[in-house]
């Protein structure tokens, strides 16, 4: 049953992806979108890989920092890896989850528990998500009233930000959690109470190294600040004339609504997005398109090298394959 349940969602999400990029491309000038992509800046090109290449070293130098406060060894060769096979996962499975379910296998190796590694992943996600809410709301308090405007900026930015201040208050005030769980009455099952004892010993090393989290959401503002300037960079590479503003609210913003579940990785979803971004800015359907396209499509091929490093490991861990 279950199984059939995850086969049933997987069919569901890429229908949505297929009907939503249908729609997309048969309402667009195909001509137009074709001569924008080859017409494409190569120099700004690579310059965009450059950058994403940044946003996986800090993105790898964070999970370090969070696994070291926990008091944990942290192999930069090891995390880097991983992190590199997660990249893989997160672009290649039906899921937005993959790749944390990979960093969450291989943290078990240092942390010598499933649920501390699973702890560790998500105060990184959690940092990550943070990240990109802050930047959103900056852009959107200091653009200009055309950025403002941009459709649902203003909700998202409003519901986000009660969300994280809940989960900040959870984080600084030890207790409420505990009370939430004697509510809820999950405290009664002892499978939850003790992977949520767990998760409290992690969060209780957070608040004592205060300073590690800091570090770690600093790193988490540099690397969504980079991962905007690359969406930046492909724009320019492909001479769209977008405000840099507008860059630093749609990106977020874009990448916070992709993480609901409800389509492939997110194709069609983010691309429908743009596009409306991209109308209220004055600019073509084509060229939204063509941005989101060429942006997320570079990500997906760099994440190859994630891939071979899997078939190493692999190959390494097994005798039979590494002897043949």
């Amino acid at each position: 049953m279950k199984k059939l349940k995850q086969t049933a969602t997987f069919f569901i999400k890429i229908t949505v992806s297929l009907v939503l990029l249908v729609y997309l491309f048969s309402t667009t000038d195909m001509r137009a979108l074709a001569l924008r992509v080859r017409g494409g800046d190569t120099l700004l090109l690579t310059l965009a890989i450059g950058l994403y290449a940044v946003v996986i070293a800090v993105s790898t130098w964070r999970w370090r920092v969070l696994l070291r406060a926990q008091g944990y060894p942290a192999p930069l060769r090891h995390l880097s890896a991983s992190y590199l096979v997660a990249t893989f996962f997160n672009n290649f499975l039906p899921s937005n989850i993959g790749g944390d379910l990979v960093r969450v296998r291989d943290g078990k190796q240092l942390t010598g528990s499933t649920t501390s590694s699973l702890a560790v992943v998500a105060i990184d996600r959690v940092l990550g998500f943070g990240a990109l809410y802050i930047l959103a709301a900056l852009a959107y308090l200091v653009g200009g009233p055309a950025v403002r405007r941009l459709a649902g900026a203003h909700a998202v930015i409003l519901l986000l930000g009660l969300s994280f201040s809940i989960l900040a208050y959870i984080f600084f005030r030890p207790g409420t959690a505990r009370k939430l769980m004697a509510v809820s009455r999950l405290s009664r099952i002892r499978w939850a109470q003790d992977r949520f004892e767990t998760v409290q010993s992690a969060v209780h090393v957070y608040r004592e190294q205060i300073g590690s989290v800091w570090l770690a959401f600093l790193g988490s503002l540099a690397l969504q600040t980079v991962l905007v300037v690359y969406y930046y960079a492909v724009a320019h590479a492909l001479r769209i004339d977008l405000p840099l503003d507008a860059c630093f609210l749609m990106v977020p913003l874009c990448n916070l609504i992709q993480a609901v579940p409800i389509s492939f990785n997110g194709w069609g979803l983010r691309e429908g997005v743009f596009v409306v971004y991209f109308g209220q800015l004055g600019l073509t359907q084509e060229s939204a398109l063509a941005f989101s396209i060429l942006g997320a499509g570079l990500i997906v091929l760099l994440s190859l090298s994630g891939a071979v490093v899997w078939t190493t490991r692999r190959a390494c861990a097994d005798p039979e394959v590494a002897n043949d």
